[in-house]
């Protein structure tokens, strides 16, 4: 699992970012995780998008700049 921090790209797609490293973007129907407030540890959700509304969290999880995030494996 590849864990930085979340970031909104210019495409408007959402990237696991990390210093020095190439971010890595978040696909339509792929599976991450993402820090939630009120939550201990990260939240492993999945990426959709909506025309219109963009990319979101099909769990409802609010998605910004500098969360923690992670991509990859998942139990």
């Amino acid at each position: 699992m590849i864990e930085g921090t979340l970031r909104k790209m210019p495409s408007g797609r959402w990237a696991v970012c990390r210093p020095e490293r190439e971010p890595i973007e978040i696909t339509s129907g792929e599976l991450f995780s993402v820090e939630v407030a009120d939550a201990s540890g990260l939240q492993l959700t999945r990426m959709e998008y909506r025309h219109g509304d963009g990319y979101y969290s099909v769990d409802g999880y609010p998605l910004f700049d500098g969360l923690r995030a992670a991509i990859g494996e998942h139990e």
